[in-house]
């Protein structure tokens, strides 16, 4: 469906472009040509060409400038009718070729500036902008070194800006989109509905932190309702807020300080561990990272994955989590119009907020007892 929908709207744009017309036109000169040569041809005892066959032949090996000479006009006035021909279809494809370069470079100059729609699949997009992103970006760029996801930036920043990090972070699989990332025209463009997952930012350009919080929560709901199977974190600025993320079904809420009254006390009464955090969560060393725990371990214990782990690799295991989805009360509702009473629940439903679709929820277990057993789907939280 994908590739159907692209090549209707590339030919929409060839169109546009007047391409198709071009096309057509010399197809007219292909066909005049290679009859004129043939009639004014068929009565020469020299001619080579003999059917209507040669004849279209020799006409498209001639408009293509490719010319092998195996077959040639004989008469004079046939050579005066392919030297036309060639005058204007010579013409015609330095014209076609020169409108379908523009069109490519057209796309690359929109593509720098954030105006065309990104082409990328199973993506990560991040949506605003402030003082932290770039840092945040960078070390994302570490983490995902190996795999190479794809990057989407939707924000209002400049291409000389956009194009100053490109470099800067030297992030050739960065993608951007330009505009408003609460508005549903710039999520398309970004292709949210084939995101892997979406972080939104408090987007500091132009907001305050209070604007920012609520523009958070109104990317959020148009986000899930654009594309409900992808996951949507939100970063936001005022701890009061969470509420309305969670009406929104984000699916993650990291809120901006809110471990720092913790750090500040454990500073005095336990100095190493804001020492230990900082170093475990160091950017550039990348120490904690996640991981699939290996089939051969389902089922057993914790304490034989935690021996398993550091004797095989050197990593340890600091917990797990398991991403689960719950199912939504609208799966036990009928899709039938005429049933009033689940048209009343899910209307009480949309009243209060809430959704009747699945839910995802990230179950976490730090340090389990040594004799928990391995669940199917569970990751492990590693310490390199």
């Amino acid at each position: 469906m994908k590739i159907i929908q692209e090549t209707v709207d590339w030919i929409k744009r060839l169109k546009d472009e007047g391409v198709l017309g071009l096309i057509m036109i010399l197809w007219i000169i292909l066909l005049i040509g290679a009859t004129t040569v043939y009639v004014l041809d068929y009565d020469s005892e020299n001619r080579t060409i003999t059917n209507i066959f040669d004849a279209f032949y020799w006409a498209w090996v001639t408009m293509t400038t490719v010319g092998f000479g195996d077959l040639t006009p004989a008469t004079p006035a046939a050579r005066i009718a392919a030297s036309i021909m060639m005058f204007f279809s010579l013409a015609l494809i330095s014209f076609f070729t020169a409108t379908i370069s523009s069109i490519f470079v057209a796309r690359k100059i929109r593509e720098g500036k954030g105006l065309e729609k990104i082409n990328y699949t199973e993506h990560y997009v991040i949506c605003g902008w402030n003082d932290l992103a770039d840092e945040l970006l960078d070390a994302f760029l570490k983490q995902d070194n190996e795999e190479q996801t794809p990057i989407v930036l939707v924000n209002e920043l400049s291409e000389e800006e956009i194009d100053s990090w490109r470099s800067k972070l030297n992030a050739s699989h960065l993608g951007f989109v330009r505009g408003d990332f609460t508005q549903d025209q710039i999520l398309e463009k970004a292709n949210i509905s084939k995101a892997k997952a979406v972080l939104i930012l408090p987007n500091l350009i132009k907001n305050s932190e209070a604007e920012a919080d609520e523009k958070t929560a109104l990317a959020t709901y148009s986000i899930k309702a654009l594309a409900p199977k992808t996951k949507v974190y939100a970063y936001i600025l005022q701890y009061e807020n969470r509420s309305k993320l969670r009406r929104a079904k984000v699916d993650g809420i990291i809120v901006a300080d809110e471990f720092g009254p913790y750090l500040g006390a454990s500073q005095l009464h336990n100095p190493g561990i804001p020492a230990f955090l900082s170093e475990m969560l160091n950017t550039e060393q990348s120490r904690i990272h996640t991981k699939p725990v290996p089939d051969k371990m389902i089922g057993q214990t914790f304490g034989d994955l935690f021996i398993s782990s550091f004797e095989e690799h050197g990593t340890t295991v600091m917990g797990l989590y398991l991403e689960e989805t719950s199912a939504g009360i609208g799966d036990f509702l009928t899709a039938d119009s005429g049933d009033y009473l689940d048209q009343f629940i899910a209307a009480k439903l949309k009243a209060a907020g809430r959704s009747g679709d699945e839910e995802h929820k990230v179950k976490v277990r730090i340090n389990p007892e040594k004799d928990y057993i391995i669940k199917p789907g569970e990751q492990m939280i590693l310490l390199k």
